[in-house]
């Protein structure tokens, strides 16, 4: 079962298209904020995200583009911004459709089957598996191997992994990586929290070439330093 996530302020439409894709078979998660929707990101396995442009704590744009740095799953924008420039922006930050209010409710639950389509092709065309210097990542299995031996890692340094890796090049601030991983339900984190998980995740991984695979870019962030090769 598909699992969709409703990120939305307006509680009766809401649950209005709650009801249409219970209806149809899928799962689904309602969030109001960008705080809520990140707790569900983080602890549920989001196969679709309808996402609103007007939530109480952030711009639905800026958060779109958030949300593309550690979910490749489709995002549909559901929103009363209709603008042509409205439109460009949320299909450039991210967005797989646009679709504006007033809408037609079977035609939003035709646009979601036609994602999911669309993804199961591309699916079968992605792999799982990456080569990045003397490393091989399963992001499947979440396992990561060292010249064909397994790094034992803790699940939270998979995921500092994960979104570095599926990043590639790009530097990820210190404060996405925090609400991406540890910020939810408020929950007070040691700055120096992740700076102790870099340097675990660094002794594991070890060097290639004399480089860190791991680069601190400072006062930033971080980002993944050596190239990735895909199966």
């Amino acid at each position: 079962m598909f699992t969709i996530l409703i990120i939305e302020d307006n509680t009766e439409l809401q649950n209005e298209v709650k009801e249409l894709l219970t209806s149809a078979g899928y799962q689904v998660l309602n969030a109001q904020s960008r705080s809520s929707a990140l707790c569900y990101f983080k602890f549920n396995k989001i196969d679709l995200c309808i996402l609103d442009v007007q939530l109480p704590d952030c711009n639905g744009f800026e958060f779109c583009l958030e949300i593309r740095t550690f979910f490749k799953n489709p995002i549909i924008m559901l929103t009363v911004c209709n603008e042509e420039e409205d439109i460009i922006t949320g299909l450039k930050n991210g967005a797989d459709d646009y679709i504006t209010k007033p809408f037609s409710i079977r035609i939003l639950l035709m646009r979601v089957e036609a994602q999911f389509r669309r993804n199961e092709l591309q699916a079968q065309k992605d792999t799982q598996i990456i080569f990045s210097g003397d490393l091989t990542i399963n992001f499947d299995s979440r396992k990561i191997y060292l010249d064909e031996e397994e790094i034992k890692l803790r699940s939270i340094e998979f995921d500092l992994c994960e979104i570095l890796l599926k990043n590639n090049g790009r530097i990820i601030k210190r404060e996405l990586l925090f609400e991406s991983i540890w910020d939810c339900k408020n929950k007070f984190i040691e700055e120096n929290t992740l700076n102790v998980h870099i340097s675990r995740l660094r002794k594991s991984l070890k060097t290639y070439r004399g480089s860190q695979y791991i680069e601190t870019v400072k006062n930033y962030g971080y980002r993944w330093n050596v190239d990735i090769i895909r199966n």
